[in-house]
């Protein structure tokens, strides 16, 4: 009889197994068992995951019928579902030890100059320009941590004693609501963008026009309740607002700035509803992550202290040679030659045809951004404190140089002291008066990966007329379900996982 109840556990737990959407799993080397990160896996219905640093993965196999599974260094394996499951989900891959190019172990000695040179010239010859096609992944993430946030309410004859004290204690609130959970959200896009040059009247040279197309949205939950650095002001005038007459109207004054001339409850209420319901981005807007990578990356077309290729703005060493994936690479590390340039950091340049493959860059020592102090005259500070960029380059098949991948840091901090106050718009003018003190350390974080180059039809792409590109602002779209997000081969950065794993 406990044999017969022992099987028959075991047979349910088995079948619970097997039906089950997600299981987890570890993905090791199989000579020594050693645990493998960032190994690659992907279904036959295109979805996937990668390893962590313990090798363990997490995976939906509802409809999988066969996983393949890569890493660097390690041969490539596909196997059954059923075979995944009778090995307890455990994945072992065999080294690949023939996988480093031969003719890569040496490299012949250049010149620094000759190097920059010739790297210089084969990165402005060889960019892809346009017209081409394009798939663009991307995610947004940002941090906001307060570090003071502070509100005084004045006394005034628009607000009476108790709805004064109901104002000064949902402001208390709001601040220390920020301060205890500094809010976080981000945003991932996976989308086909069109991009084509025309030429600029206005700025009297060729620009990209761009044309996003089957475009898909998440949008995380966030901890701060929909918090986001421009609506804080919004939120704020709207806890004053509703202890006022909500049939009259204000103008608002932030200092010597005006900020509206007629402000009420009534249509405030009305636009903040709109603005919470709606779970729609702009389509446009998501051309963005691909015009920042592109600008950002094809800085050897500069001649300023953007350029890192510059000998006149920076100084450059050659360094001891690298492995990225199964190449070996020069290493030129560069460091500000003049007070306007900024940054330090490696480019990783390709020996056989000298093209960029990687850079790496961040402020150099005592440099920083953009940056603002008129914190006694008028209130107010912004420094740009911290800025990481890594970018990657790709070769299509016809070899031209296109960049594939960034990440970019950004920290920013700011102060504000200023009063903002509201003025009855009535012939007696009354005025209610609050005074905000904000500290903050605002922290943002981009990657965007691009891959899938190809041609296309570019004679339908017509330039568009201004009004065109209004109504193009207007499209908007569904930021997916949880549910489909969570089907989707590109979630949690699985692609950008992917692509790194081969450089890792």
């Amino acid at each position: 009889m406990i044999k017969k109840l022992l099987y028959a556990t075991l047979l349910f737990l088995n079948i619970i197994v097997i039906n089950s959407q997600t299981i987890s799993g570890k993905v090791i080397n199989q000579n020594n068992s050693n645990s493998i990160e960032k190994a690659a896996l992907l279904t036959d219905l295109k979805s996937g995951t990668t390893s962590d640093e313990t090798g363990t993965y997490t995976l939906n196999l509802s409809n999988v019928k066969t996983l393949t599974v890569s890493c660097l260094g390690y041969q490539s394996k596909t196997i059954t579902k059923n075979q995944l499951i009778n090995n307890h989900y455990i994945i072992n891959l065999l080294e690949d030890v023939n996988q480093l190019d031969e003719f890569q172990l040496n490299l012949t000695k250049v010149t620094l100059d000759s190097l920059l040179i010739k790297t210089a010239t084969n990165m402005k010859e060889n960019y892809l320009s346009s017209p081409v096609k394009q798939d663009v992944y991307a995610i947004e993430n940002q941090n906001l941590d307060f570090k003071k946030l502070e509100f005084e309410l004045n006394a005034s004859s628009l607000l009476s004693r108790k709805k004064r004290k109901l104002a000064e204690k949902e402001l208390m609130q709001f601040a220390d609501n920020l301060q205890e959970k500094n809010p976080a959200f981000g945003t991932e896009f996976k989308a086909t963008v069109l991009n084509k040059k025309f030429y600029s009247e206005e700025r009297k040279k060729e620009v990209d026009s761009y044309k996003v197309e089957a475009i898909q949205g998440f949008k995380k939950l966030d901890i701060g309740n929909g918090v986001t650095l421009e609506n804080i002001t919004q939120r704020l005038q709207n806890i004053v607002l509703k202890q006022l007459n909500s049939k009259n109207t204000y103008k608002v004054k932030s200092g010597l700035f005006k900020l509206e001339d007629s402000l009420s409850m009534a249509e405030t209420t009305r636009v903040a509803d709109s603005i919470a319901k709606d779970n729609t981005f702009s389509d446009y807007n998501q051309s963005y992550p691909l015009r920042n990578l592109k600008y950002t990356s094809v800085f050897f077309n500069a001649s300023s202290e953007k350029n890192f290729l510059d000998q006149k703005y920076y100084e450059h060493q050659l360094e001891e040679n690298e492995i990225l994936g199964t190449k070996k690479y020069y290493v030129v590390s560069f460091t500000p030659n003049k007070s306007k340039s900024k940054y330090s950091g490696k480019m990783y340049i390709d020996p056989t045809d000298f093209f960029i493959k990687k850079i790496k860059y961040t402020y150099a020592d005592g440099k920083r951004g953009q940056h603002l102090n008129l914190k006694f005259l008028l209130g107010i500070k912004f420094s740009e404190n911290e800025h990481n960029v890594t970018i990657f380059y790709e070769k299509d098949k016809d070899e031209k140089i296109y960049s594939s991948y960034i990440k970019e840091s950004k920290t920013n901090y700011a102060y504000i002291d200023r009063p903002i106050k509201f003025i009855e718009n009535a012939d007696e003018r009354n005025k209610v008066k609050f005074n905000i003190k904000v500290e903050i350390n605002v922290k943002e974080d981009r990657e965007t990966y691009v891959n899938n180059i190809r041609n296309f039809d570019s004679d339908s792409f017509k330039k568009k007329t201004k009004e065109e590109i209004k109504e193009a602002y207007k499209k908007r779209t569904l930021f997916m379900t949880s549910e489909a997000y969570d089907t989707s081969n590109w979630k949690d950065k699985t692609l950008i996982h992917q692509y790194l794993a081969q450089y890792n």
